[in-house]
């Protein structure tokens, strides 16, 4: 990219700030927000119904995918597709992203810092995100439920299509009258997630955690340390591919039924790994750590009121380096 390219697509953004600065109602146009609440996609949003249709999903015999995609990465596969695609509009697509319709067609270095830092991916080089895209664009074919936020979804319908929409919130769903994790019970439940050890301490304890027992049955519980390269942590593996081929080889050394993940940006493709396996997989991603009692920052408000005397913390060992460089520790 020389410095002219760099001067214009600045005076672009610049434009757009303005332009939702002027017309505050754009920002819930936003394409590439992601945040909760800056755009509906259309999808079911009725917590009992969400809940049964995950819990009929998982007493199937059939192998299923029920995932999520991060905000850091899903704005990074908007962004490549946008880059592959390029501006074909002319000025209909200036204007488009000026009004936030669409993302930009040229490499976005900031996502890259957070998929980097929040999501775990490394290192991050323009071979090694198109390496990702083609790779998430095959493990998108898999799943069976979306639980869908972000507006940037719909830049990859085609590979969604057969997938049913419920919006994102596992949380919610744990308090639902039938939850869906009463489908867990007497299953044998293999968890992907870094805090492997407070998981197993906190499960001691289950029937202390959740006023409904059908949040958190009796399951034989299995456990994989997931790989934690968020924040700039990457000395295990040479790269996040080769942590993801790591944790692949750990799972399929396990028997059991259900798969439940939270690890970053490791989640989704390992979820389609555990379909391709013939098991079920549901990738909730950070809200996992809550089914077992543990507390984070992130839900420190809005959640406080489901805490107990049973809910702690993620021991100190469980707390990577530049933790609070990930959304202010919103984990711990």
């Amino acid at each position: 990219m020389n410095l002219e390219d760099i001067n214009r697509f600045l005076i672009l953004r610049f434009l757009r700030k303005i332009y939702f600065f002027l017309d505050k109602r754009s920002a819930y146009r936003m394409i590439d927000i992601g945040k909760p609440g800056s755009y509906k996609p259309l999808c079911d949003r009725n917590i009992e119904n969400v809940s049964n249709l995950i819990y009929d999903m998982l007493q199937t015999d059939k192998p299923c995918m029920i995932a999520r995609f991060g905000n850091t990465e899903m704005s990074v596969l908007a962004n490549q597709y946008e880059i592959q695609l390029g501006n074909q509009d002319g000025i209909r697509g200036v204007l488009d992203y000026i009004q936030g319709k669409r993302v930009g067609w040229w490499i976005d270095k900031g996502w890259w810092t957070n998929i980097q830092n929040l999501s775990g991916f490394y290192p991050v080089t323009q071979e090694n995100i198109i390496r990702f895209y083609n790779l998430m664009l095959e493990d998108m074919k898999e799943v069976d439920i979306l639980a869908s936020w972000i507006k940037s979804e719909q830049y990859f319908d085609e590979y969604l299509e057969f997938s049913y929409k419920i919006a994102l919130m596992f949380e919610q769903l744990y308090i639902a009258e039938h939850p869906w994790t009463k489908a867990l019970e007497g299953k044998k439940v293999l968890i992907i997630h870094p805090f492997t050890s407070t998981i197993k301490k906190q499960y001691e304890k289950r029937q202390f955690i959740w006023k409904n027992q059908d949040t958190l049955p009796d399951f034989d519980l299995q456990v994989v340390k997931a790989v934690q390269s968020i924040g700039n942590n990457h000395s295990a593996f040479s790269s996040w591919f080769d942590a993801l081929d790591f944790m692949k080889a750990e799972i399929e050394k396990h028997d059991f039924d259900i798969c439940l993940l939270g690890c970053g940006a490791y989640g989704f493709p390992l979820a389609a790994h555990v379909k391709r396996l013939g098991k079920k997989a549901v990738h909730i991603g950070g809200a996992l750590q809550l089914l077992f009692g543990i507390k984070g920052r992130r839900w420190d408000r809005e959640f406080s009121s489901i805490y107990n005397d049973a809910w702690v913390r993620p021991e100190e060992n469980e707390k990577p380096r530049n933790a609070n460089s990930v959304e202010g520790g919103c984990y711990w």
